[in-house]
């Protein structure tokens, strides 16, 4: 089978890409969505097409041209160096630790990180799909806030304040209308707010009162 290599990667606010290779051509892919998740289902995809016979370039090139995943990990670059990063979209325990990893590393502890998540399916495959696990991973990666909304979120919110020595940065909040109090209330310059999804009640509406403060 025909294989693709995939080096020099990297990842920056709302884009990832790198330099990809078979049988002596490569190609430059920029996908714009920040995603380890996704930029490794991309390059799977391209050689799925050069094994069928696609060119290289051609594959790359319509992978840099296909759309985002609306509401998935699509960020706002905001006044005063704010991000706002819309994935309400993402309901999965898997697709939030994705969003989560990748935000922090293009932060590079160099931003504040707030993280506001509604209940969450855990029903996947991913080596943090249970409660316990997903809350120490928001620990171990120095998460700066975490807000988990809504009474379903309840259980985030015990078990992230369970895995780490938190004083007040792991909050519930009942609906929406609280933790936009809450959280607007908190952000800085240079902070990074990430809305994630929810099994119940959409985020969405968050993503868009902050958009609106802030545009």
């Amino acid at each position: 089978m025909t294989t693709v290599d995939f080096d020099h990667e990297w990842m920056t606010w709302g884009r990832s890409g790198g330099v990809l290779s078979s049988q002596g051509h490569s190609a430059q892919l920029d996908i714009g969505v920040m995603s380890f998740q996704r930029r490794a289902e991309v390059v799977a995809e391209i050689e799925g097409e050069v094994a069928r016979g696609i060119s290289l370039k051609q594959a790359t090139d319509q992978a840099n041209q296909s759309p985002g995943v609306a509401h998935r990990s699509q960020v706002y670059s905001l006044s005063e160096g704010k991000y706002v990063i819309d994935d309400t979209a993402a309901v999965g325990a898997d697709s939030a630790v994705d969003t989560l990893k990748s935000v922090t590393s293009v932060a590079a502890g160099g931003k504040r990180i707030i993280a506001i998540t509604g209940a969450l399916s855990f029903d996947g495959e991913s080596d943090y799909d249970s409660l316990e696990a997903f809350g120490a991973l928001v620990v171990r990666l120095n998460i700066d806030l975490w807000f988990a909304v809504g009474p379903a979120a309840r259980s985030l919110f015990l078990s992230v304040g369970r895995e780490g020595s938190w004083a007040g940065e792991s909050q519930h909040c009942l609906d929406i209308d609280t933790a936009y109090d809450e959280v607007r209330a908190l952000i800085r310059p240079d902070d990074v707010v990430i809305v994630m999804g929810s099994t119940g009640e959409s985020l969405r509406p968050l993503v868009s009162r902050l958009l609106e403060d802030f545009s």
